[in-house]
């Protein structure tokens, strides 16, 4: 019926568009504007365009038929519909593939994950650094064999492998092949694992399969395993002492004792530091960095020992703490751990100086006390005990080093004097009132000590006072305190300036009679040299001035710089740095001409000459001085010994 009326309703499109005498819809006509844009002749502005109206009409496109828009609206609903349809089967058909799936994988009769059974059973309790035995049980009661079935075992962190030694054990993968269907197969595992005692350690077990048909793959995951460390593999102890001074050194001894049953390598000892905590050294040294020292080898019940030297620093009453840890270190990292075995730490409580250490060289209580060579220091120590309570037995030990350090140059006053130790030690037993130090009551002591002068380069001593006396703590127990100072004498350098003056020595060409004769000019060529001592100096600068009937001839040869003043008649020699034991000269002419007056005197060609120089050892000043330069030759060279004394014109 719907064709129908469709025929007829297209017979009445057609009628109305072919009947005679039909309405025209009227037409809308526009004028066009044709632009006509002249030529220009010049860079000037150019002229506007010049519009020419041309009438043309434009006919609008007539209206489509309502008829016709009604069919192409019926043909559009008529695709939608189809497009409906087929969606719909194609989600009939995915849906129809995933239940198929669910059934042919998961369903009763095919193969399921519920139908595998996987467990890890293993002791409940083990030793850090023992050898860990579990058992893994894989069984298929589905109706279809598992295919490239793999079992994988997750061990804990620091796990090493019972095998290969030192190898890190973290995720292990055994292949299976196939697990026929009902089919149990048992697989035994070892692996050596770590830890703090009492710690609680997890391993993880799965199998990974396929199916046939399929190329998916499956996990099926066991009840963790979970055992406790019983015993840590080492035990550790820290000792040191409790209670400190800001700025004390003290030592940390470590003691890493073997709890193992076989031997242990690679055992690593990671210490961490407080920001008040200033490392000195350690026995052994670090293997790397200040605070890592790795143990290759440890016996059962045998033991390792690491002693630390370091400096506390911080205020009363604060707390520092150094942490240790030790464990196997990590594979892939040999600086961090990968388990740990046992930690341990130390804590210092600052206090107030039990004892007030002064320490005095000649009259400075400077770290650095520099000295001239050759000259003796009396060192005078002395002790305040700064406590409530009275101190017992005190005793005070100097250690004496440095490469100027000579036995026979030490004078203890009192004390005993090991010179094979290069120690001075007072105590209760030559020192009778160290027996007992009432609160506030100071002792003084002392020595003298000179440096060796044969040391040829930065010679210096090294004086290090340790004391120790013995308290009776608030819950009656005794503590040892500590005390320490230093003190270091430093040898100045001691540069010396020469002068030497002489006459045509093939530095310049001379001229005059020598002996010099009045009124008339002799040059002559004077050289100046310094020797330097023990230490390096820098910005040696030598000074000196010209008489006036000297003249500056402006000829120099040697190192450094020399100027000139004409004004003040002043020289300068900047000699620069010198180093230890070294020597620099500077040769420069000048031109004497003496009076009458002179006759029979030793003129002076050159002033005073002074020198000044910083030691780079000990940061000080030094100086020397040259007598005057006169025009008296060496008579070693050959010279009379009138060579200098001034004679009249016309004599001999």
């Amino acid at each position: 019926m719907s064709g129908i009326k469709n025929q007829e309703r297209l017979e009445e499109v057609r009628k109305r568009l072919y009947e005679r005498g039909a309405q025209r819809p009227a037409s809308q006509f526009h004028n066009l504007v044709r632009t006509i844009e002249p030529v220009r002749t010049s860079w000037q502005e150019p002229p506007k365009p010049i519009p020419i109206p041309i009438p043309v009409a434009i006919v609008q496109p007539v209206q489509e038929a309502p008829a016709i828009q009604e069919i192409m609206a019926t043909q559009k609903r008529k695709k939608g519909y189809r497009v409906k349809i087929l969606l719909a089967g194609l989600a009939f058909f995915m849906l129809a593939i995933v239940i198929s799936s669910f059934f042919m994988l998961l369903g009763a009769g095919s193969i399921s994950g519920e139908n595998i059974a996987i467990s890890a059973t293993g002791p409940f309790t083990i030793g850090g650094g023992e050898e860990l035995q579990m058992q893994v049980a894989i069984t298929n009661d589905n109706a279809v064999p598992l295919q490239s079935a793999t079992l994988i075992v997750e061990y804990p962190k620091g796990t090493l492998s019972s095998i290969e030694e030192g190898k890190a054990l973290s995720t292990e993968r055994l292949s299976l092949q196939t697990v026929q269907q009902g089919e149990t197969i048992n697989v035994p595992m070892r692996a050596k694992v770590f830890g703090e005692e009492n710690e609680e350690k997890i391993v993880n077990v799965s199998v990974e399969y396929r199916v046939e048909g399929s190329n998916a793959t499956f996990l099926k995951k066991a009840e963790p395993l979970r055992f406790k460390i019983s015993s840590s593999p080492v035990v550790v102890r820290v000792e040191s002492v409790q209670k400190i001074s800001s700025g004390q050194e003290t030592e940390i001894v470590i003691t890493v004792v073997s709890n193992s049953p076989t031997p242990l390598s690679e055992v690593l000892v990671k210490a961490e530091y407080p920001a008040g905590f200033d490392f000195s050294k350690s026995l052994p040294s670090p293997t790397h960095s200040q605070n890592m020292w790795l143990i290759k080898n440890l016996q059962p019940e045998k033991e390792s020992k690491i002693i630390i030297t370091g400096i506390v620093i911080g205020k009363e009453s604060d707390v520092s703490a150094i942490n240790f840890t030790v464990g196997v270190p990590n594979e892939r990292d040999p600086q961090s751990l990968a388990s740990v075995f046992v930690t341990a730490k130390t804590e210092f409580k600052i206090e107030q100086p039990f004892l007030d250490i002064t320490m005095k060289v000649g009259s400075s209580e400077e770290a650095e006390i520099a000295v001239e060579p050759g000259k003796r220091s009396n060192v005078i120590i002395e002790l305040e005990n700064t406590l409530e309570s009275t101190l017992y037995d005190m005793s005070v030990e100097v250690n004496l080093s440095g490469n100027a350090f000579s036995v026979f140059e030490v004078s203890p006053s009192g004390g005993y004097f090991d010179p094979s130790k290069n120690t001075i030690v007072w105590d209760r037993s030559n020192t009778g009132v160290l027996e007992q130090t009432p609160p506030g009551e100071k002792e003084r002591l002392s020595f003298s000590i000179e440096a060796n002068g044969a040391v040829s380069v930065t010679p210096q001593v090294n004086i290090s006072v340790n004391a120790k006396a013995r308290r009776i703590s608030e819950n009656n127990v005794s503590e040892v305190l500590v005390g320490t100072a230093k003190r270091t004498i430093k040898v100045i350098s001691t540069p010396t300036i020469v002068g030497v003056v002489s006459h045509n020595n093939d530095l310049f060409t001379d001229t005059g009679p020598v002996q010099p004769v009045s009124d008339t000019a002799t040059t002559y060529t004077v050289s100046l040299v310094i020797d330097n001592g023990s230490n390096d100096i820098t910005g040696a600068l030598v000074t000196a001035s010209l008489p006036a009937y000297v003249t500056w001839l402006n000829k120099v040869q040697g190192t450094g710089d020399i100027t000139y003043n004409p004004t003040a008649r002043t020289l300068q020699w900047n000699a620069g740095s010198i180093t230890a034991n070294g020597q620099t000269y500077v040769s420069f002419q000048v031109s004497l001409l003496p009076r009458v007056l002179q006759v029979g005197t030793i003129p002076t060609l050159i002033n005073e000459q002074r020198l000044e120089a910083t030691d780079r050892f000990t940061t000080t000043k030094v100086r020397d001085t040259n007598d005057a330069i006169t025009t008296m030759l060496k008579i070693e060279g050959g010279a009379d010994e009138k060579s200098g004394v001034v004679r009249a014109s016309g004599s001999r």
